[in-house]
């Protein structure tokens, strides 16, 4: 077992009853805790032989205080990285760590593949809460964890997909990264890029940009109907 495989299972073993109540308040169920390994950890760094480019991004563990835990996957389904989000929501950001560079390893990714391979498709978003909501309803869903789709990853689509549904912010950001996947592989995929409605947002500040956000104002079935309209 790795390093890392033995990060997430020591975390998934300190997801708590507070943890969970966070995560289904952001659209993530229980099935998906468990499938996707979910964990938490609180500056509690278990004694495995962590690198030291680890140990220093992270001054030891004193860094991860409070964190989500969530792993990313190659396409075999095997951990290659993590990423950690604050389990208050206050707290923006995030921090990830790949140690590898020779393959794409995203959030999703490995727990994707079997729909990608059965359809030839493969929805795109940006970060890890959204992939939830989609994952209920299409399975073949991944965050690239940045709104970019690289030439690496685009090489290995290449050998999967058809298609892409590009999900990505509504923000300036999120429409300037669709923009330029549509202008540089628009010839070889079909991209579908999706436009997440104008909904106000659940407290009433602004109007959602994600399809996280759109959950939470909208829910799972009308959020589905909207999703299964884009085909």
């Amino acid at each position: 077992m790795t390093w890392l495989e033995q990060l997430v299972e020591h975390s998934q073993g300190l997801l708590g009853e507070r943890e969970r109540e966070q995560l289904w308040m952001r659209g993530v169920s229980d099935e998906q805790i468990a499938q996707f390994r979910i964990g938490h950890l609180n500056c509690d760094l278990p004694s495995i032989d962590f690198p030291k480019a680890f140990l220093g991004q992270f001054k030891g563990g004193e860094r991860l205080d409070d964190v989500f835990v969530m792993p990313s996957t190659n396409v075999l389904g095997q951990v290659k990285g993590v990423q950690f989000r604050h389990v208050d929501r206050d707290r923006s950001g995030w921090s990830d760590f790949t140690p590898t560079a020779d393959e794409p390893v995203y959030f999703g990714l490995g727990q994707a593949m079997a729909e990608v391979w059965r359809t030839e498709t493969i929805w795109l978003v940006e970060g890890s809460f959204d992939v939830f909501p989609i994952q209920r309803h299409f399975p073949n869903v991944v965050a690239t964890q940045t709104a970019r789709l690289t030439a690496q990853f685009a090489k290995t689509l290449r050998r999967l997909v058809r298609e892409i549904r590009l999900g990505y912010d509504m923000d300036s950001t999120g429409q300037d990264a669709t923009a330029k996947v549509v202008g540089s592989y628009g010839r070889e995929f079909r991209v579908h890029p999706v436009r997440w409605p104008r909904v106000q947002k659940l407290d009433g500040k602004g109007w959602v940009k994600d399809p996280s956000e759109l959950w939470e104002a909208w829910g799972d079935d009308r959020l589905g109907v909207f999703l299964k309209q884009q085909l």
